[in-house]
């Protein structure tokens, strides 16, 4: 006989809102057999009928345990692209217009399995179902990059955690952007803006053209404060720590490497009366690199810098000016980023090197 447990720890109305952050379910109402010496549950993370995260743990006789099933939440949202997100940019800077795109949530379920020893000796697998009976337990409903564990925890009513209506004071509550508020962000005159909004139907990346004012969208809340420099800034996109596409304008630097590697080889020559040999070399390479800075800024800011920008594993910069973006490798100029130092009354910069991610 099937062991009818429950599921609970589901935010929302079945939606799990994951950012790179735990996501904890609670399975209660196992039953177990007083004799036996292991009290095993099983409980898979399914996907489009495939497992997408497999979690084992003794109970201890207990009929509640918990799982954090976070990682699985990320292996479902691996094949993600990304770079639909950078074309919509690219249409952004050269329509002069707001570009969206969305994210729709994606359906996982669980799968939990039982296994002890029977009173009799024997050893016993028993599949758990909820209280309908189904096998395979509607999980929830998971979008990557929406509402931070933060804002999770201060919600009262966790029904409502899945919709637009959180007012408050703050213009970026509950969206998935990590940018600090405190002060205006400065950005380039050829700059693109873009943030993240969460709506009942998914997550959904917005970047405007530099032409546009912020106070375009009706949301107001969910504009970003941008003071526009007449300084020309370079663009980037990057995919932050809670899965959501950000831009960013940092100062190019007055400095540009071309790394060449070149192989030589041994070639023999055509037979003649007397043996020759020569060599030949072969350039590679062609790679790329700049030196670039965030520009002096605040403390907060400078720490967003170093622990956002730098820390993301997937750039793209905008090349020479035009609307096209082309990924970039992004490395710190120094192993140590000083953020702030009390003995000097100056503000902070945060540099670092580009390099194409392209060869030719």
């Amino acid at each position: 006989m099937a062991n009818v447990v429950s599921i609970s720890g589901m935010f929302g109305t079945g939606r799990t809102f994951f950012t790179d952050s735990p996501v904890v379910i609670t399975i209660s109402g196992l039953a177990w057999p007083s004799s036996s010496p292991f009290t095993v549950v099983q409980l898979d993370v399914v996907y489009n009928g495939s497992t997408v995260g497999e979690f084992r743990a003794d109970t201890a006789g207990q009929t509640t345990i918990s799982f954090d099933i976070s990682s699985a939440l990320r292996a479902l949202w691996s094949d993600y692209e990304f770079a639909g997100e950078v074309a919509k940019a690219q249409l952004a800077t050269s329509s002069s217009n707001r570009q969206e795109v969305a994210r729709p949530y994606r359906s996982y379920s669980l799968s939990i399995h039982t296994e002890y020893i029977s009173n009799d000796g024997v050893l016993t697998t028993t599949t758990c179902v909820d209280g309908n009976g189904n096998a395979i337990i509607p999980g929830g409903q998971c979008s990557i990059g929406a509402v931070t564990e933060r804002e999770r925890s201060i919600i009262t009513d966790l029904q409502f955690a899945d919709v637009s209506q959180l007012q408050g004071s703050n213009n970026r509550y509950g969206d998935a952007s990590t940018k600090p508020l405190d002060v205006p962000e400065r950005v380039g005159s050829t700059s693109i803006t873009s943030w993240v909004d969460i709506s009942a139907e998914g997550t959904t990346c917005v970047f405007w053209h530099y032409s546009l004012t912020p106070e375009a969208d009706s949301t107001s809340r969910h504009v970003p404060q941008v003071i526009r420099d007449s300084v020309v800034y370079t663009d980037f996109l990057f995919v932050n720590r809670r899965g959501a596409a950000e831009t960013c304008s940092a100062r190019m630097l007055d400095a540009m490497d071309i790394t060449t590697e070149v192989q030589q080889y041994a070639r023999v020559e055509r037979p003649s009366f007397i043996p020759s040999r020569s060599l030949m070399s072969i350039a590679s390479g062609g790679r790329r690199s700049w030196s670039m800075s965030s520009g002096y800024q605040t403390r907060k800011w400078a720490e967003w810098w170093a622990l956002e920008f730098l820390m993301a594993r997937r750039h793209w910069m905008r090349y020479n000016g035009t609307a096209t973006f082309v990924p970039v490798i992004v490395e710190p100029a120094q192993k140590s980023t000083g953020i702030y130092n009390l003995t000097k009354q100056e503000m902070p910069s945060v540099e670092f090197t580009v390099t194409l991610a392209l060869e030719g």
